[in-house]
């Protein structure tokens, strides 16, 4: 009995154990094949990723358009092909030789003697030398370009980087034997082994690819691209070769580029089409003395170059952090950007191109285009391929042709934008024949698009690239400034006729009344506050016509007695107002760059507080002086406000970029009629400051375009001198004065014959003087463009 029993203990005892070992080895067990198995997996995607090699394809920036669908900047698509310095200079079979050999002796390498070792090496380097030159002679094949003029280029590459390696070993020979003798060491020869190790260290240049062949076209490209992918053993057919120390074998798995190191990059030329034109103007339609027969043909270059700006090659550390912004701002858009496995097709990558200024860098994220994929997978050569998507158009209002025209009339070779003996300048810094500089803008009233938007002088791209420093160093002409939205203006006299109809809408001054010119506003003073007649001829507007002023009479003679005292009427808080409601102080987003807001009385000294507008201020400031700034974008939509009835809507340069809302400032029709009549007189009445040019005591009008009526005001307003200070303050040569003079202005607003007024033209022109002398002729001839372009043609509407 007892002996049945302890067979049945010790079976139940050993199941027990068996069952708790089981128990405690379960998780390692299921570990072990949860590991097993994924990795398992992941090893199979790793071979497979292996097995697939993915290209991004390059896409095509947007272009930029005018209102007519005119290209004003495109890409050329074209590719640069680049090889590594070392197969340039043909070290690469030396350097790939000992790698290839050890892999393919295996096992075999560590039994083998140093001699046998470079025995193989040199037979494998043998063999890559003529895989080599077939491979020059592929691409000789694929690109049309003969092998002497293949080799000529290396040779001309490595030249020059071998100039600048044994420049800067040299460089760096010296600075350590310097720093030896600095420490009065005397210097063994193991030091100078030394020094020569680290002195001969390589430079950059010999480890960078380098570009061959430059703008290739797209068929050299895509065939090359294809090149890219192509591996081949090094003797086609053949991966046994006899060598001197026995039999080599060439691993078959080991991928010999067929072109090695051959890499196809987008290099796509950004073009500006109408950046250089030859534009006509009709001679006969300027002033006396620079009149002519015929068409006249002006050169103009540069054209809207600081509004398109350009493109640079460099990628910085803002413009990635900009495109990790975009795709995070919305995960839609994130959407659209993004391939399959989360990789940015618009990602920026090393010598990218990015706009940089103006239009090219404000609207980036819509002109940069989406990279392609293509998947090849090596083992059957199929393929996967995403197409790229081009970048996308954007449209401007600008009509560049009109934009020409105008920027042709304010080139100096024309005869407007030089001093000329009538302008009667009296400034010893402008004599005559210095070129002027300046800006003008066309305004469409009814939209709010901007037609023509230029500043002189301007510049080239070619130029920028050539030679900057003419374009960024030159103080006194600052081609790179864009005068029309970005340079701070005294007014002047063209702000009357807000003036005018604002004093009239908050009640400051009744259409009924009348009020004196008296030549200077304090009679204790006569050299305070006085009116321009006075000053020049020692009379007033009142002795002159016979009677005191009403307020379009007074806008059409520019009396400055009148406007003073409306100044003084407003007070500080309403010229303030007055300023502020024609959108001083207010910039306008146009996305071409920096702009200048205007800016109403002193800035405080206090900080956060407003700028200071004190009672006298508002005196000089109904005339345009005194602590008032703006630019001549501003003044063309102001005007096109007055005309609109006091509706202010935002300039717009770009298409379809969105704005504000229309502004209604509210001025009665009373003074929008009384402020029409004075710029209707101020040119065609016979009294009118913008009507005439008395050239050798003879006049003419300014404007001669037929079929079309015209409002406007001249200005002529004080500017401080313009300093150059070559040293800085600290330096040998004192500052001199290269300018002085008062600022040339001219606002028109123009219409068909018979028609309300449609569009705004606003000029100025630096330390240039008179308005009517220097800007009118400008404003006349910008008419004769809008009427060559079809603006003001046809019937009035």
């Amino acid at each position: 009995m007892l002996k049945s029993i302890i067979p049945s203990m010790f079976h139940r005892r050993l199941l027990l154990l068996l069952a708790l070992v089981i128990i405690a080895s379960t998780p390692i067990v299921a570990q072990m094949a949860r590991l097993t198995l994924t990795r398992s997996a992941q090893a199979r995607v790793d071979a497979e990723s292996k097995m697939i090699r993915r290209q991004w394809t390059p896409t095509v920036r947007g272009r930029i358009l005018d209102r007519k669908d005119r290209v004003l900047a495109r890409d050329r698509a074209s590719y640069d092909i680049r090889l590594d310095y070392s197969v340039l200079a043909g070290e690469w079979p030396a350097q790939a030789a000992p790698r290839l050999a050890r892999r393919a002796a295996g096992a075999v390498w560590r039994d083998l003697s140093p001699l046998e070792r470079e025995a193989r090496i040199a037979t494998i380097r043998s063999l890559l030398e003529a895989h080599l030159e077939r491979g020059w002679d592929l691409l000789s094949e694929t690109t049309g370009i003969s092998r002497p003029e293949l080799d000529t280029r290396r040779a001309e590459v490595v030249a020059r980087v071998e100039r600048m390696y044994r420049s800067i070993v040299d460089r760096r020979r010296q600075e350590e034997i310097e720093a030896l003798r600095q420490r009065e060491q005397p210097i063994t020869s193991a030091e100078q082994e030394a020094l020569e190790r680290r002195v001969t260290q390589p430079i950059q240049e010999q480890l960078l690819p380098h570009v061959l062949i430059p703008s290739i076209s797209d068929s050299i490209g895509f065939a090359l691209r294809t090149l890219e992918d192509r591996t081949a053993p090094i003797i086609p057919g053949q991966y046994r070769v006899a060598g001197e120390t026995g039999e080599v074998v060439i691993d078959p798995s080991e991928p010999i580029e067929i072109i090695p190191t051959l890499r196809v990059a987008d290099a796509g030329d950004r073009q500006y089409p109408m950046e250089n034109m030859t534009v006509d103007i009709d001679a006969s339609t300027l002033p006396g003395p620079v009149k002519g027969q015929g068409k006249k043909q002006v050169d103009v270059q540069g054209v809207g170059v600081h509004i398109l700006g350009w493109i640079r090659n460099e990628v910085r550390k803002e413009d990635v952090d900009l495109r990790r912004a975009i795709l995070a701002s919305d995960p839609e858009i994130s959407k659209a950007l993004l391939t399959a496995d989360g990789r940015d097709r618009g990602e920026y990558q090393a010598l990218d191109r990015v706009g940089h200024v103006g239009i090219e860098a404000s609207q980036e994220s819509l002109l940069r285009g989406l990279r392609g994929t293509r998947e090849v997978r090596l083992d059957s050569g199929d393929e996967k391929i995403l197409p790229a998507d081009p970048g996308r158009d954007v449209r401007l209002t600008i009509d560049i042709m009109l934009q020409a025209k105008v920027q042709a009339a304010m080139t100096p070779s024309l005869g407007l934008a030089v001093v000329q003996g009538w302008h009667h300048q009296d400034s010893p810094y402008m004599p005559e024949g210095t070129k002027l500089n300046g800006a003008a803008v066309v305004l469409d009233i009814d939209t709010g698009d901007i037609l023509a938007l230029v500043s002189t002088p301007t510049f080239t791209r070619d130029e920028m690239r050539t030679n900057p420093s003419a374009v960024f160093a030159n103080d006194i002409d600052v081609p790179f400034l864009n005068r029309a939205i970005a340079k701070s203006y005294t007014p002047g006299s063209i702000v009357k006729a807000l003036v005018l109809s604002e004093s009239i809408t908050h009640g400051n001054f009744q259409t009924s009344q009348r009020i004196p010119c008296t030549g200077h506003l304090l009679p204790n003073h006569p050299d305070m506050y006085r009116c321009w007649i006075y000053k020049r001829f020692g009379t007033t507007h009142s002795a002159f016509l016979g009677h005191d002023l009403g307020g379009a009479e007074a806008l059409s003679v520019s009396c400055n007695i009148f406007f003073y005292t409306l100044g003084k009427r407003l007070g500080p808080e309403g010229i303030s107002q007055t300023f502020s409601d024609f959108g001083v102080g207010e910039a306008f987003g146009l996305g071409i760059g920096q702009e200048f807001a205007g800016q109403i009385g002193t800035p405080s000294k206090t900080p956060g507080a407003p700028p200071l507008v004190r009672p006298e201020d508002a005196i000089q400031m109904g005339i345009g002086q005194g602590p008032i700034v703006w630019t001549p974008l501003h003044a063309a939509n102001s005007y096109a406000t007055l005309v609109r009835g006091g509706v202010r809507i935002a300039p717009k340069l770009i298409a379809s970029a969105s704005r504000p809302s229309p502004r209604e400032i509210a001025l009665t029709q009373e003074s929008i009629s009384e402020s029409m009549e004075g710029l209707r007189l101020a040119v065609n009445g016979e009294r009118g400051t913008g009507r005439v040019l008395n050239i050798d005591d003879h006049d003419e009008p300014i404007f001669n375009t037929p079929g079309v009526d015209i409002w406007g005001k001249t200005g002529t307003a004080d500017a401080p001198d313009q300093i150059l200070d070559p040293d800085g303050p600290d330096g040998p040569q004192q500052p001199r004065i290269v300018r002085a003079g008062d600022h040339s202005w001219f606002v028109v607003v123009v219409g068909p014959k018979g028609g309300r007024a449609r569009y705004a033209v606003a000029v100025v022109m630096d330390f240039a003087g008179s308005g009517a002398k220097v800007s009118g002729p400008i404003c006349n001839q910008i008419i004769h463009a809008l009427v060559d372009e079809g603006y003001l043609s046809g019937a009035a509407s």
